[in-house]
């Protein structure tokens, strides 16, 4: 009987410390995670990484609290034997091949775009979150739809970087555009 009221208690203040997340705290630690999670279901060509070991590097552009978000979720984990890294950089720098992930907040400001035309034609899974329209270069767009976290897929941006997505992103995404 105890545990059972240690079980409820413990929910119940699980709940309340979810109600008390600002939604754009809760949005920015969903897509944290699920940045950690593309990884494991993307194909990077070999050439992709300097060597067997090498970390998978994922670029944080002008966003550090996902960047913060990131760091907590990352630590220790690895993507096909891989470690994952964040590199934070600066709105409209270049990542100078360093990334394998770049999450690029604000896909339609200027700098936002000329980021993702930098990597263009490079390995490299882009990320963004544009409301409505899927930004030129982007793999993945992140949506918030009916108050969920959902993401929409750019096979064509996947195909011209020489990335292979796993079928079974492909299934969880909200629309999935043709090449």
């Amino acid at each position: 009987m105890d545990l059972r009221r240690a079980l409820i208690a413990a929910a119940c203040l699980a709940a309340a410390i979810a109600a008390a997340q600002p939604p754009r705290a809760l949005q920015q630690r969903v897509k944290a995670a699920y940045l950690t999670k593309f990884p494991a279901f993307v194909d990077w060509p070999a050439a992709a990484f300097a060597t067997p070991g090498s970390p998978i590097v994922i670029g944080v552009a002008g966003n550090d609290e996902i960047a913060r978000e990131l760091d907590a979720a990352i630590a220790g984990r690895e993507v096909a034997e891989r470690p994952l890294r964040v590199q934070r950089l600066s709105p409209g720098e270049p990542d100078n091949g360093c990334c394998h992930v770049l999450f690029v907040g604000g896909g339609a400001d200027p700098a936002a775009r000329l980021q993702l035309a930098g990597t263009q034609g490079r390995a490299v899974l882009t990320v963004t979150d544009t409301p409505g329209t899927h930004p030129p270069g982007s793999v993945i767009n992140f949506q918030v739809v009916e108050d969920r976290m959902r993401f929409d897929i750019s096979r064509e941006a996947a195909e011209k970087n020489g990335l292979q997505l796993r079928a079974q992103l492909l299934a969880v995404a909200r629309q999935v555009s043709a090449p």
